[in-house]
């Protein structure tokens, strides 16, 4: 007899069964969470989610491109991701990890402050008489560009986590097999070696780590950069009375593109020997 394949579809704790019944589940939701976080360990049914393709914004064509892949995640997986996050969030916080000029998904940084930021620095080079150069980035499909072994190096050497929490972030990211989940049909179960989840609250998180290493690539040619999730801004001005100048920052923002292509063609950053001098 075949053995029946796994699915996605059921969650063993349904969310309005858990919030009816949350005076009598709490302390048992607890214990789970915290065994969780005490034996680092993320459970392995936790790791299936169902991915709901949606469309960027309204108009665009129905081709792949078009879509961004939405994980409906389970309800205890979700509060336990939650736990982390709170914590991870905090130690950031306090310890001043988080890169200045990264605009997303933190309190008072948002879309509205990033755009007021990059047209004040403009306009105030523009009120001193100089030029700006204005380049802006697009890192395309950014959370599946998560690389976990790089990840994982960046949350030990930059945010300093080891030990059983460097354990449970190892096995949060390993062995995910999501299903896809178009008009009520299924695709079959299938493995995601890279990529943090779309619709997690700890994915953004670890893509701001991820991604955090490309501040120190741009400073070595620009005095100013900054990022909103995957994109990136990248601003320099100079005189145009001076000899040269135009011909200068020209030169100087080719090198910094250069620099970063060559950052994301060596996963971005795991070794700094494939970046220009």
């Amino acid at each position: 007899m075949a053995t029946p394949k796994k699915s996605c579809t059921l969650d063993p704790m349904p969310t309005p069964l858990v919030v009816g019944c949350i005076d009598i589940l709490l302390p048992v939701i607890t214990n789970i969470i915290n065994l969780s976080l005490h034996t680092g360990s993320f459970a392995d049914q936790w790791k299936c989610a169902l991915v709901h393709p949606l469309l960027k914004k309204l108009g665009l064509d129905l081709i792949f491109q078009s879509f961004r892949p939405v994980s409906n995640l389970q309800y205890i997986p979700k509060l336990t991701e939650k736990a982390v996050f709170s914590q991870t969030h905090e130690h950031m916080f306090v310890n001043e990890i988080y890169p200045d000029l990264q605009s997303s998904y933190r309190q008072h940084h948002s879309t509205e402050t990033a755009l007021l930021k990059v047209m004040n620095d403009v306009l105030l080079k523009m009120n001193s008489q100089l030029v700006t150069f204005l380049v802006l980035l697009n890192l395309s499909a950014a959370f599946d560009t998560v690389v976990h072994n790089i990840l994982l190096e960046r949350l030990r050497r930059d945010v300093g986590i080891r030990g059983k929490v460097l354990d449970w972030f190892s096995s949060y990211l390993s062995i995910r097999s999501p299903q896809v989940s178009i008009d009520g049909s299924l695709s079959r179960q299938f493995p995601l070696g890279c990529g943090v989840p779309q619709g997690s609250c700890l994915g953004p998180l670890l893509f701001v780590i991820y991604t955090s290493s490309l501040f120190k690539v741009t400073e070595r040619h620009l005095p100013q950069v900054h990022c909103f999730a995957g994109d990136t801004q990248l601003i320099l001005s100079y005189r145009a009375d001076e000899d040269n100048a135009q011909d200068v920052a020209l030169r100087a923002m080719k090198e910094c593109i250069r620099d970063i292509r060559n950052w994301l063609i060596d996963g971005l950053g795991s070794s700094s020997t494939n970046l220009a001098p």
